[in-house]
């Protein structure tokens, strides 16, 4: 595809087409990746420090999108993919936290390079809004992506399920049942106004299917819906889901 030359760390980066000869090689390197995260994060699932756990999101993603590789030395040193789909009315190109690896000192210039390969790609389709989710201690690759101009857009965070501190005077907290729709579909209204505003910057289109969507969840006995109120009014809410496939490996 490429041969780029990374004169400052006296480098030569192949850039090639991602291939399914290269899921197993790839798998490894999220799995590793993962392991070191879990190192720092304890919380975080022990199933996806193992390749083969991990080579079926890989497969999949393989199937939704163009990806690049980086072999070096006989292996593979870096990889991207990625899959495109409409975002907040946008064509947007996202790549999942297990959607990307590197096995070398020279994470950055690798992304760096992986990068400029694929989003011309996504460009050439049509495709200007990128997305990338990077675990939390994967300094190299946050540094690449902020040196090409990325920003933060949300954090995903864990925690344990002991008990918080005990609720401010005055707070309610308790499970949303079928007669809060209406309660529920207005805090989804403001939350969307709040996220839409400076300087988050997020608008979302109408949709037509959320108050049919909302009332799935309130109905679905395995993701209920809590709702917080202040002397009976409602202040906040919050989905729970259950922790099956998803951008983040937990």
């Amino acid at each position: 595809m490429s041969l780029r030359s990374c004169e400052e760390q006296n480098m030569i980066i192949e850039i090639v087409e991602f291939d399914d000869d290269r899921l197993e090689a790839a798998a490894s390197l999220v799995a590793a990746r993962y392991g070191t995260e879990l190192e720092q994060e304890p919380l975080l699932s022990r199933r996806y420090q193992h390749a083969a756990e991990t080579i079926p999101f890989l497969h999949e993603l393989r199937n939704k999108g163009p990806g690049v590789a980086a072999p070096g030395d006989g292996r593979l040193i870096g990889f991207i993919l990625g899959m495109v789909s409409m975002f907040k009315g946008v064509y947007t190109a996202y790549v999942p936290d297990f959607g990307h690896g590197t096995d070398t000192l020279k994470s950055r210039n690798v992304y760096r390079d992986m990068y400029a390969q694929l989003a011309a790609r996504w460009v050439g389709s049509g495709c200007f809004t990128h997305n990338i989710s990077i675990m939390a201690h994967h300094r190299q690759a946050i540094d690449a992506f902020h040196s090409l101009g990325f920003g933060m857009i949300n954090i995903d965070a864990l925690r344990d399920f002991s008990p918080g501190p005990d609720l401010p005077h005055k707070i309610e907290v308790r499970r949303a049942g079928r007669r809060d729709l209406e309660v529920v579909m207005s805090l989804e209204t403001k939350l969307k106004r709040h996220l839409a505003s400076s300087p988050i910057f997020i608008p979302s289109l109408p949709n037509p299917e959320m108050q049919r969507s909302v009332e799935e969840e309130l109905l679905d006995s395995d993701q209920p819906i809590w709702i917080a109120s202040h002397e009976g009014a409602p202040v906040g809410f919050i989905v729970t889901e259950s922790t099956g496939r998803g951008p983040v490996l937990a």
